[in-house]
């Protein structure tokens, strides 16, 4: 492996400003441009040599006079592709130190401006000069030809269809995944089954950035991997034919049949998984709970139940009265204040600690607030007397009210 010179971010700025005022001829007669003050990483490799440098540049314009340069440029797919594979081949980083703008930057501003103006034009962003990552001229080339490697023929790829498969943080970090997408569209395109080929990119990988939230792509097996990628493709294929995804369509593979997608079992669950067949809304209206009531308790019968808490329970807060009544926290605290200025409760704690408790005064006296009638003396009496099922009766007391 190998090590390349590094320029800070403002050393390339300086050297655009001062080259691409120029046209490409005379860019390239200052070519290399040795001025600017480099470093280099401590670890990682050997650094290059200068000879490598002198070489790769002649490659490279060799590549670009095939291709049209100086003038305008003929043929963009193969020379991106041809160029690729140039760049990885003559210059073995590891993606380590490929990752680094530093060392795009250095190789685009002082050694190949010429080439990146004339591909992009001098008044490009900057971001094809200075080594942006997926931007810069030559380090997202370098990186098509690391991602995909050899045996996928990057000529054959459009701007488009690599910008989908090597700009996917998700898909091109999985090298077997991204190779097997672009292996399968080129199979598509070779059996003229792709015939609106942007579309279908486009589509089968929206589908197939889907399941990367649930799909342990690493842990597949290879042909698990294929029957994935295949299957996202021939839905792409159905949806852009206008067709179900069981049925043949353009885009389709002739040996893409209804039993292709049913050929394979679900794998088994975990024991502790609980499978759900099939979920439904009802417009059953007995299903409504008693908190959806249109009917909102009036002030006494909310203070008479916060009285009945209290005394079962020993206190009563906002939050567990408004568990029984339909009422907003504002009417709860309200209803509690009264009960505290009538002194039939006191205040304990502060902020969310806050709760009510019946009021000393009222231990040996009946407190119900208002009045009770004598049924619902009895009621509660019956509550008070039955602790185990003391809530319950209090659901039914407060239906019943």
């Amino acid at each position: 492996m190998i090590v390349l010179p590094r320029i800070d971010k403002h050393s390339a700025t300086e050297l655009l400003n001062n080259h691409l005022g120029e046209d490409v001829g005379s860019i390239g007669s200052r070519m290399p441009d040795r001025d600017p003050v480099t470093t280099y990483t401590p670890v990682g490799g050997l650094r290059v040599d200068d000879q490598r440098l002198v070489d790769l540049r002649k490659d490279v314009l060799d590549l670009s006079a095939q291709h049209g340069m100086p003038e305008r440029l003929v043929g963009l797919s193969e020379f991106e592709g041809q160029l690729a594979r140039l760049l990885h081949d003559r210059l073995p980083m590891s993606p380590n130190e490929a990752s680094h703008e530093e060392v795009w930057s250095y190789l685009t501003c002082c050694w190949l401006l010429d080439v990146a103006a004339w591909r992009f034009g001098r008044d490009a962003d900057k971001r094809r000069f200075i080594g942006d990552v997926n931007r810069n001229t030559f380090r997202r080339l370098w990186w098509r030809a690391e991602i995909l490697g050899p045996g996928v023929d990057l000529t054959l790829l459009g701007e488009d269809e690599l910008v989908n498969i090597t700009e996917r943080p998700t898909i091109a970090s999985d090298r077997r995944l991204a190779r097997t997408v672009a292996l399968n569209f080129l199979a598509r395109v070779d059996r003229g089954e792709a015939e609106s080929r942007m579309l279908l990119m486009r589509d089968a990988m929206k589908r197939l950035l889907r399941l990367t939230p649930f799909v342990a792509f690493a842990a597949l097996q290879d042909h698990e991997v294929h029957e994935l990628v295949e299957h996202c493709f021939n839905s792409a294929a159905s949806a852009l034919s206008g067709e179900s995804s069981h049925s043949g369509g353009r885009h389709r593979g002739p040996e893409a049949t209804l039993t292709d997608s049913v050929s394979h079992a679900p794998l088994d669950v975990s024991p502790s998984v609980v499978s759900i067949e099939r979920m439904t809304m009802s417009d059953d209206e007995s299903v409504v709970g008693p908190s959806t009531t249109a009917v909102t308790p009036d002030f006494e019968n909310v203070a008479q139940t916060a009285l009945g808490i209290a005394r079962r329970v020993g206190r009563v807060t906002n939050t567990n009265l408004r568990e029984l009544v339909p009422i907003t926290s504002g009417e709860a605290r309200e209803v509690l204040q009264s009960l505290v200025n009538e002194g039939l409760l006191a205040r304990r704690g502060v902020r969310r600690g806050t709760h009510y408790v019946l009021a000393e005064s009222s231990n040996n006296t009946d407190t119900a607030w208002p009045p009770q009638t004598p049924a619902e003396t009895t009621e509660l009496s019956d509550m008070d007397a039955s602790p185990e099922t003391s809530e319950t009766a209090l659901r039914r007391m407060l239906r019943r009210q």
